[in-house]
């Protein structure tokens, strides 16, 4: 993912000072005329006018706007005016960052700290740190960013400074969400909608509506982020073009996305409002072109965005712009250029701690070396890519929850408010009562007593009736809970899954090996339809079950070279047509059992997985005569790697959710096979599942 604000907080915190000093706004013309009548303090204040002008009038001419700056620097030095060098430090800093120069303008910025510190003006002191920390945060170093942005909002809450607050929460927002942690992304950008609509700020309610659709798409939500980007649209972005720059970048990555590449085109143009050399635009651009597999397009802009910001420091959309080039070398067969941009991302990823770009690193690296025929570092380099993937489809589930919970929470305000109201009307209804006993007492004391008990037992009904409705109401919601993480824990199952089968016919291709690739990828197209079917279904039946199942140990038979046996065995009276469980919950086991204790075995494997019934659970016994846990941890220790599997725990805690109970260990054990001399002679998984019977489940 790519840096999400660009230039957006620049142009805001310039326009900011000035729209306080300048009622009147002249035009950039109008300065100039006046320059020349001006000196001393007049002078630099003119000069640091007409640089802002030409950083935010529309079209940004960064050129011209530095030339500016740089003149009122030296004319406030030459006099001494600090408060006029504190505003052209923080100009100059600011149009560094156009120019993608980070490291020269965190100089700027901690000199327009520094003097602003002096001068006890802690509106420019606040903006340095802001700016500090955006310029690391464009220079890659994301950690060190949000701590310095963190300082600036103290600042700008003790000055109450509204939509300063907003601008930088926004930024933090952006922050996580390339560092791929969804859920402070949610968090935050929630924050900053919240404050932008209090103040009713048009443009940063625009910006976090999009920040919030960005969030979406980076779990997969298409259909929602489309939805929070026609919200955005709703408030007229197109009248605050750097707000409408940053929606119209948003709806052609969502629809490169969903391969829509003419809608895409048209947004991507739109995008360079106002900014004709934005480098945000030209990156996603080149990602178009490669897509399209315009690979000379793509390799023109790669290149000149490469260029231009190793130069300047700017670290995150350079890293981008070296794999972009690793790429388009990779799919035009430069294998050399390839690995030696790919080599670089990774070293640079690696030295920032930034996961994503080294996850994308990683897997054109086992690309690169694949296409050479070196198996042994293309398998080095894809088990890292497979632990970040699996890393990042965690943080996506997390993101993914986080938004579940705070639905239900919302659900169960609306549920604490309707209560509230039912019993303020319960409140008048016994005030009415009573007045109505007050006046009853004139009529005689027996029929006091007959009403008073006719109205304390029909309070009292009430009171039960509604104590029963919010019981019914508290297990709807911790239900609807349970069902919103089943469904986020078996939309993770079929990514990774369908990723395993996509490398393993990718290998066959590689090989040359067209028959069974073919025959692998038919089996492919069948056990992909039944997945797909049977994904959508919380339950399916245990024949369903078994079918794609051996569906999988065919394809895996054929990429192995018939390297083991398989066999599934019913014992007791077991009617699999009748017995409902949940979908891809035996694929997992049996992958583990074959890639870490058949794969290595010296001889013939043999995998046999069987069903026996225990009164209301189903049991199922997964063995094989594999290396046993011990050697296969010794294996994986020895590759310098230590990859957990995301299948498996995802099953274990699907298999907890489903059983309703949240000790995963109660239903799930594994556990070596041992000879009589004490020999480890396999491996055997043993599930414990309370099904449902499909006659049940249907009345």
């Amino acid at each position: 993912m790519l840096r999400l604000i660009s230039l957006i907080f620049i142009l805001s915190l310039t326009a900011i000072s000035l729209s306080a000093q300048q009622p009147d706004r002249p035009t950039i013309d109008a300065l100039k005329i006046q320059l020349p009548t001006l000196t001393d303090s007049d002078k630099v204040t003119c000069l640091n006018r007409i640089a802002s002008r030409y950083t935010y009038a529309g079209v940004i001419r960064s050129d011209s706007a530095i030339v500016y700056a740089r003149l009122a620097i030296e004319e406030a030095q030459r006099i001494g005016f600090k408060r006029g060098l504190c505003r052209a430090y923080d100009l100059y800093a600011n149009i560094c960052l156009q120019q993608s120069k980070p490291d020269e303008a965190i100089r700027y910025f901690r000199l327009s700290t520094q003097v602003g510190t002096e001068i006890r003006n802690d509106t420019m002191v606040a903006l340095g740190y802001r700016g500090v920390g955006q310029s690391l945060w464009y220079r890659g170093d994301f950690e060190e960013a949000i701590p310095t942005i963190g300082i600036a909002i103290n600042y700008f809450r003790q000055l109450g400074m509204k939509r300063d607050i907003t601008d930088a929460t926004m930024t933090i927002s952006s922050i996580y969400g390339n560092q791929g942690n969804y859920e402070k992304a949610f968090e935050i950008a929630q924050e900053a909608l919240a404050l932008s609509l209090e103040i009713r700020d048009r443009s940063n309610t625009v910006l976090s509506l999009v920040e919030i659709g960005k969030a979406y798409r980076n779990i997969g939500d298409h259909t929602s982020a489309l939805d929070y980007y026609r919200k955005a649209a709703a408030w007229q972005p197109e009248k605050v073009y750097w707000a409408y720059r940053h929606l119209s970048q948003s709806l052609g990555d969502l629809y490169c996305d969903r391969k829509q590449y003419d809608s895409a085109w048209y947004y991507y143009q739109e995008s360079f409002t106002g900014n004709a050399a934005s480098k945000s635009t030209k990156h996603r651009l080149a990602e178009y072109y490669y897509q399209r597999q315009q690979y000379d397009s793509a390799l023109v802009l790669f290149s000149e965005l490469a260029s231009v910001l190793k130069a300047g420091g700017e670290g995150h959309i350079y890293t981008y712009a070296i794999l972009g080039l690793g790429k388009v070398h990779l799919a035009q067969q430069h294998y050399r250029q390839a690995k030696q941009y790919a080599e670089q991302a990774l070293a640079w990823s690696t030295e920032k701690n930034a996961r994503l770009n080294k996850l994308h690193a990683c897997e054109l690296l086992a690309n690169i070396y694949d296409s050479l025929h070196q198996p042994t570092q293309s398998y080095f380099y894809y088990k890292q890519y497979v632990q970040l993937k699996e890393a990042v489809l965690n943080d996506q589930l997390k993101g993914k929850l986080y938004e579940f919970r705070r639905i239900a929470e919302d659900e169960k305000r609306l549920a604490q408010i309707q209560l509230l109201k039912q019993e303020k009307q319960i409140n008048e209804q016994e005030l009415k009562s009573n007045q109505w006993l007050k006046n009853i007492l004139l009529a005689g004391l027996a029929l006091l007593a007959f009403l008073s008990i006719m109205v304390l037992g029909n309070i009292s009904l009430k009171r039960k009736n509604e104590k029963l409705r919010t019981d019914k109401i508290q297990r709807d919601l911790e239900l609807r809970t349970t069902e919103l993480e089943m469904q986020a824990l078996r939309a993770q199952m079929n990514p990774h899954f369908i990723f395993n089968c996509l490398s393993s016919i990718n290998r066959f291709i590689l090989k040359h090996e067209a028959e069974k690739a073919s025959d692998y990828l038919t089996r492919f197209s069948r056990l992909i339809r039944l997945v797909l079917i049977n994904s959508q279904k919380p339950l399916i039946v245990l024949e369903d079950e078994v079918e794609m199942l051996r569906l999988y140990l065919e394809m895996e038979q054929l990429r192995f070279k018939n390297a083991f046996d398989y066999s599934i065995t019913y014992n007791n009276d077991i009617e699999p047509a009748n017995i409902l469980l949940p979908p891809m919950l035996l694929q997992p086991f049996c992958e583990n059992a074959i890639w870490h204790g058949l794969m290595h075995k010296e001889g013939h494997g043999q995998l046999s997985v069987a069903f026996n019934m225990q009164g209301s659970t189903l049991q199922c016994i997964i063995s094989d005569n594999g290396i046993g846990r011990a050697r296969a941890g010794e294996i994986n220790n020895s590759s310098g790697e230590k990859i957990k599997s995301m299948g498996i725990k995802l099953t274990a805690d699907r298999l907890a959710l489903f059983n309703e109970h949240r000790s995963v260990q109660h239903y799930y054990k594994i556990e070596d096979i041992t000879d009589a001399q004490g020999n480890i002679t396999g491996t055997q998984v043993i599930l414990e599942i309370r099904y449902k019977e499909y006659m049940n489940a249907t009345i």
